[in-house]
């Protein structure tokens, strides 16, 4: 039996400890918005995944650019890491959004800048896995660093392009942007939530390395 690295066990324990804090703070001491009242909660989730998903594609950036140079296999193996938790992440970010957005608009999606590049975001990435999947074997590594890079490059792209209508056509709320955060339980609880996804986003990362990296040596 493997015996599991005293650095994961503490990685995992101190995620759990910062996600338990984050959670009891979301639901036990942030006060309900006055406009949106309860569902506003979901917005530390929607807030932390996106922080967590953005950061993992940029290890798939960073990644595929030094697997494509090098053709190392560690680079490859942490590229699929890091890309198929960022795209669990992003549709934690992509649901819980159409969530609020049902609340606030009425409609589960709108065609709004930022919305529709960051679906265009995660069918990327979907894509991403799904090519990890059933790609040709051979050329499988070289064609998913091309693609992750690609889609790490949408990132700035959706974040952005919400400035591209003027503000009074502007849908998609931009809280921090706008300092909208007023009441101090708010800013702790979105600070400790976005902490415990990134934690948690790399305890996911860490062991999909190391499982992916195992799989080669299965490999014929």
């Amino acid at each position: 039996m493997t015996r599991i690295p005293l650095s994961l066990r503490a990685l995992t324990l101190l995620t759990a400890a910062v996600l338990a804090y984050a959670h009891y703070l979301v639901f036990m001491v942030v006060p309900n918005e006055k406009t949106m009242g309860a569902i506003q909660r979901i917005f530390y989730f929607h807030v932390g995944s996106a922080m967590a998903s953005s950061l993992c594609f940029g290890v798939v950036f960073i990644a595929a650019i030094f697997f494509l140079r090098s053709n190392k296999i560690q680079f490859d193996a942490l590229s699929v890491a890091a890309g198929e938790v960022g795209f669990l992440f992003c549709t934690i970010v992509l649901l819980s959004g159409m969530i609020w957005g049902h609340t606030a608009w009425n409609t589960w999606f709108r065609f709004e800048p930022r919305l529709v590049t960051f679906l265009f975001l995660w069918l990327i990435f979907l894509t991403f896995v799904l090519l990890r999947l059933f790609g040709d074997p051979a050329r499988i590594a070289k064609h998913s660093a091309v693609l992750g890079i690609l889609g790490a490059v949408t990132v700035p792209l959706m974040i952005y392009s919400i400035k591209l209508l003027p503000a009074a056509a502007q849908l998609h709320p931009q809280v921090i942007e706008q300092q909208g955060l007023k009441d101090p339980s708010f800013i702790l609880a979105l600070n400790v939530m976005m902490l415990g996804c990134i934690l948690l986003a790399t305890l996911f990362v860490v062991i999909r390395y190391k499982i992916e990296m195992l799989s080669y040596g299965k490999r014929p």
